[in-house]
């Protein structure tokens, strides 16, 4: 299916509460040699808001044609800068917590996001690290996806990948009351084994971006991601890496700009577990359920390089003006301001208190990869067509926040989530 097509199916309607709604009216089929803008509109203030499609399968959301972020639907292939890495070998082909059988891992995949923007261009996320070229900007996946007798590691890309299947909606709501805007899509994921052509798994992701608010030096604006996980076949099962740091890391994850100075976390948990964190120096640790009752959140700070993305897209655009998104690891190579002279960005990671397990546990390292380790140390179970929501929201906000003003945006996220209906 061409763009071209696509955009025919595009209509808008206005709701009774006054809702301004664009949305597409049935499953599509994108076509993945085709570019073109999927979504654009235009708010009284002359605000701009639009969704555009680059070749290979790739979302760009903007906001008065600044970028906001990417979503890779297609596959972004291992850059030639980037050594594929291997597991060892040993005596298993799994130890209980990684291959021992030699096999590559963090090469093509697909399903995230890279770059996620702040409020003046700057990339405030990474791709294919050399230290952990499965590492990619932010992304939800688990060490160990198993069915039957089958083992993948979804997390490494090693065994098993998630595969584009079709677009399902594509909107912009404006609330003409509270003059916000968000746009969003939903898409289709299926997870297929390398060696196995059997979907077992149907991954439907939804992405809202909202619009940017606040005064200057207090700008703040949210990207809500929701994966329902169905499994297509009987006994399929997800887990953390087991054997490592008390139950390990899988679930929503992101890998941070190496070119961020100050960079720092805080950790807000009610129960945290008996992990005390490898790089103590890197966070603030606070459990008080006297004062927050059970929210958990964790809150990244530092100050980004300015300029990354608009010298970089110069060099890099394609006749839309969208960046190949083959290059996706831009915070290593572009030409980028001092840092330091800017301010600080925060980005904000909660998750519904309706979550499996929630609270789930952090899992934070050096290397600046930083999670919601869901399911953590435990198996989960995927029974055959039910449904496993997990949702999360990325805050962003210009300054260094307060705790205060964190746990507000945390409690506006639940409320939110008790109104949504995904």
């Amino acid at each position: 299916m061409t763009v071209q097509r696509f955009l025919i199916l595009i209509h808008c309607l206005v709701l009774m509460n006054g809702t301004f709604l664009f949305a597409a009216e049935k499953e599509l089929t994108p076509s993945f040699e085709e570019k073109g803008q999927l979504l654009f509109f235009q708010t009284d203030n002359g605000s701009t808001y639009s969704i555009d499609w680059g070749s290979n399968g790739t979302f760009f959301f903007k906001e008065n044609e600044k970028p906001l972020l990417n979503y890779h639907f297609g596959a972004v292939r291992l850059p030639e800068e980037v050594e594929i890495h291997h597991f060892g070998v040993g005596p298993t082909v799994y130890d209980g917590a990684y291959f021992s059988d030699g096999s590559a891992f963090g090469g093509e995949r697909s399903d995230y996001i890279q770059p996620l923007f702040g409020f003046c261009g700057e990339i405030l996320t990474d791709d294919f690290p050399q230290d952990h070229p499965h590492h990619r900007g932010c992304w939800l996946s688990f060490c160990e996806v198993r069915w039957n007798e089958k083992l993948g590691d979804l997390w490494a890309v090693c065994k098993i990948r998630a595969y584009p299947k079709k677009i399902t909606q594509i909107k912009s709501v404006r609330d003409f009351e509270s003059g916000k805007n968000a746009m969003q899509i939903e898409v289709v994921n299926v997870w297929r084994y390398d060696d196995d052509p059997t979907e077992i798994v149907e991954e439907t992701v939804t992405i809202e971006v909202s619009s940017t608010s606040g005064e200057e030096g207090q700008k703040s604006r949210t990207i809500d991601v929701s994966a329902k996980l169905k499994a297509l076949v009987e006994g399929v099962s997800i887990a953390g890496r087991q054997k490592v740091d008390y139950g390990g890391y899988s679930g929503m994850a992101v890998r941070m700009n190496p070119q961020a100075t100050d960079f720092s976390i805080r950790v807000v948990h009610p129960k945290p577990d008996q992990w005390n964190g490898v790089e103590n120096s890197m966070a603030e640790r606070i459990s008080d359920p006297d004062r927050f009752g059970n929210a958990s959140w964790i809150a990244i700070y530092g100050k980004y390089p300015c300029s990354t993305f608009n010298e970089k897209a110069k060099e890099n655009s394609n006749e839309n003006n969208q960046p190949d998104n083959e290059a996706t690891n831009l915070s290593q190579t572009a030409d980028t301001t001092d840092s330091s002279k800017g301010d600080f960005t925060t980005l904000g990671m909660f998750e519904s208190v309706n979550n499996p397990l929630y609270p789930n546990q952090f899992r934070y390292y050096s290397s600046r990869n930083i999670m919601i380790a869901f399911p953590g140390f435990s198996t989960l179970a995927l029974p055959k067509d039910e449904t496993v929501l997990f949702q999360t929201r990325f805050w962003l906000r210009q300054g260094k926040t307060t705790l205060d003003e964190e746990k507000q945006a945390w409690d506006e996220y639940q409320e939110s989530i008790s109104q949504r209906k995904f």
